[in-house]
């Protein structure tokens, strides 16, 4: 589906007409995948899977700014109830220092608005004159360049969103995606809190939920699980990968992870407990001010195996780390 937003001039006095494409679409799908083909997995995975139409319930939307018909611009958004992830921002080289990105996103943010979204978040690099462009859209800084819009108070969202009530567990789908995002930028109770994931505190899971989402089609050596609350949040994730340290991989050996928005912790079980486990060694690296974690883990079998002196090193920060594993039979 083609939207036509509005006509914006440019510095050299072309004017760009801004539209938006939500995929798939057959009429501007080529057109697309030319201009956005120098990105490469697993992005490149997700966008061809959005011009199939195979991601799920997750809305792929592409803006982009056009000159005589011919795209040179380009934004696109991920989002599952106004939810969204804000990425691929790209001007072709000839048309760039035009202000193309900047009329493209006057439009984009716009009809984020009208449309009643909530949230977008985005990665680039702190305090570069990308970051300070999303800064004069309303973006603010949650840790150096992972930044995050919202038309309404966040406390009042967060209240709204994050409310405790009855939760569901379902598999990992597309429309997930900017959810487990949302997820992973609010702060846990502890630093460590997905180690597949790289995530250490708060952090921007862009790249590694759809990292997830292509080797969990790939390989049936991947797996996980969601947690969904009833406003239809996700206040919980667990994975399970092959554990491969350094340049070797330790065969039937795996690595468990699992972390939960601090008011759902006492769900973790109901995670653990659901993830399809394959037979072999599980190992789970846990934080040791996570105790509500090590708990669950031991009512589902884990016991603590040993402890990493100093093993977490985030930002200063030396930490130990704690070893829970599980023998799991075939």
């Amino acid at each position: 589906m083609i939207e036509r937003l509005e006509t914006q001039p440019l510095k050299s006095g072309e004017m760009l007409e801004v539209v938006v494409v939500t995929a798939p679409d057959p009429s501007l799908g080529p057109e697309v995948d030319a201009l956005l083909a120098h990105k490469r997995d697993p992005y490149q995975f997700h966008l061809q899977a959005a011009l199939r139409g195979e991601t799920d319930a997750l809305e792929t939307r592409f803006y982009l700014g056009l000159l005589d018909g011919k795209p040179v611009g380009n934004i696109m958004t991920v989002e599952h109830q106004g939810i969204g992830i804000f990425g691929h921002v790209y001007t072709r080289p000839e048309h760039r220092r035009k202000g193309v990105c900047s009329a493209i996103m006057c439009q984009q943010m716009e009809h984020f608005r009208q449309r009643g979204g909530k949230v977008l978040l985005l990665g680039t690099g702190f305090e570069s004159p990308a970051y300070w462009i999303y800064h004069s859209f309303g973006f603010r800084s949650l840790q150096d360049g992972f930044m995050r819009y919202s038309p309404e108070p966040e406390d009042s969202f967060e209240r709204d969103w994050f409310v405790p009530g009855p939760v569901q567990i379902a598999a990992p789908a597309w429309q997930h995606w900017p959810l487990a995002a949302l997820l992973a930028s609010r702060p846990g109770k502890e630093l460590l809190r997905s180690a597949a994931w790289r995530l250490y505190g708060i952090g921007n899971l862009e790249g590694a939920y759809c990292q997830f989402m292509q080797a969990r089609q790939e390989s049936d050596r991947v797996d996980g699980v969601v947690l969904e609350s009833a406003p239809g949040a996700v206040v919980g994730c667990a994975t399970v990968y092959p554990s491969q340290f350094g340049l070797g991989a330790w065969p039937e050996v795996w690595v468990v992870d699992v972390f939960t928005h601090p008011g759902f912790e006492a769900h973790t079980i109901e995670l653990v407990d659901a993830l399809p486990l394959p037979p072999g060694k599980l190992i789970a690296f846990v934080d040791t001010q996570a105790a509500e974690k090590a708990a669950a883990l031991q009512s589902c079998g884990f016991e603590r195996e040993g402890t990493l002196r100093r093993f977490l090193r985030v930002d200063g920060a030396r930490q130990d780390v704690w070893i829970y594993a599980k023998e799991q039979d075939a």
